[in-house]
């Protein structure tokens, strides 16, 4: 049995493994296999594997049609036999005694999982900073900390490839992973599913993980993203609706699951805002407002006005943010039929308490 599984998702990954694979390969800790999942690349991924491979008989090549990430993460899992696991996606890369110290650190404080640093790399390797781990050098109950991770608005970090998980807890939520294809925000489920299963949780500040801002989430305009964004509400609704019924789930995790959603639906509509082009805008946000909580749509409206901190900027737009939000009253009215009371709280909160000063045109119309 090898100390660590390193499992490495490919989808036309040609031009990002030759700098994964090698941070995997060149570890201090030798004593490790790399699982490297093929998920129906049509690019020269599987030549590039298999040149690996004959290289190096620690890696074992995993091949499937295609069924998103969140699959082929499972099928990485359920095929480890390692100690221990970690996750690595494909463009991103180990610092090179990452393993070896994160062997030693889970091993000496015996807990189901390691929280890490990460160094996040952007602006084409010009600039780059770290995220930590929202407290250091602290063993704690896994939903105890899920809970603070969510209330400090840190759902960022439910991502995998940040920790280390035991062997007992990464084969019992391989079981949980559903059969279904997903490339957004499925790490985010497994997460939660392992901060569910696990037991124990430790973190270091230390930083071990290098992830390349530029190379992930397409920035171009793209209605396809949105509706992967969208499209993962509602897995997220329908998997974890299932899932707390049946495991009878604690309040502490429904209420963490419950924000996390929420954060996740809020972050839909920034997506429809800035990926959508605008000749679907319209399409877009009838998507909205038949998926996505009223409350998220109004809290992120709110937000969006909170982000404008001069007056002088909020004159210039105020017609053109007074029509949107008038349009979108309009159509939360005809579409879900919201009790006309709670549309006139929350359109007067917004113009009352962001929008101050148009109180006056307010009291001429």
């Amino acid at each position: 049995m090898p100390k660590i599984s390193i499992i490495l998702p490919c989808y036309n990954a040609g031009e990002y493994l030759h700098r994964s694979i090698p941070s995997c390969l060149n570890q201090t800790l030798t004593d490790i296999e790399i699982l490297c999942v093929n998920d129906g690349s049509t690019d020269n991924t599987a030549e590039i594997l298999q040149e690996y491979a004959d290289k190096d008989n620690r890696i074992k090549i995993i091949t499937q049609k295609n069924q998103g990430t969140l699959v082929a993460r499972k099928r990485g899992m359920e095929q480890a036999t390692g100690e221990y696991c970690m996750f690595l996606d494909q463009d991103d890369f180990y610092e090179l005694y990452a393993c070896q110290e994160l062997y030693q650190l889970i091993e000496k404080h015996k807990v189901d999982m390691v929280d890490f640093g990460v160094n996040m790399i952007q602006n084409n390797n010009t600039t780059s900073f770290h995220i930590l781990p929202l407290f250091f050098y602290k063993k704690c109950n896994s939903l105890d900390t899920l809970e603070k991770i969510v209330d400090a608005k840190l759902t960022f970090r439910l991502v995998l490839w940040i920790r280390i998980f035991s062997h007992r807890l990464y084969k019992k939520v391989a079981s949980y992973i559903p059969e279904i294809y997903m490339t957004r925000n499925e790490d985010t489920l497994i997460v939660l599913l392992c901060f569910y299963f696990a037991k124990t949780y430790y973190s270091t500040k230390k930083v071990y993980y290098n992830y390349y801002t530029d190379t992930g989430f397409c920035k171009e305009y793209s209605f396809s993203q949105f509706q992967k964004a969208m499209s993962t509400i509602q897995t997220f609704h329908s998997y974890f609706t299932e899932f707390v019924e049946k495991q009878k789930t604690p309040l502490i995790f429904k209420k963490s699951l419950t924000k996390v959603i929420y954060q996740l639906e809020k972050d839909c509509i920034t997506i429809w805002d800035i990926l959508c082009p605008p000749e679907r805008k319209e399409e877009g946000f009838c998507l909205i407002l038949n998926t996505i909580s009223k409350e998220a749509i109004v809290d992120k409206g709110i937000e969006n006005y909170r982000k404008i901190q001069n007056q002088e900027a909020i004159i210039q737009n105020q017609k053109a943010q007074l029509q949107f939000f008038t349009s979108l009253f309009k159509n939360l009215t005809k579409t879900l039929r919201f009790p006309f009371s709670f549309l006139s709280r929350a359109y007067s909160f917004i113009l009352q308490k962001i929008y101050p000063f148009s109180s006056s045109t307010n009291k001429k119309s």
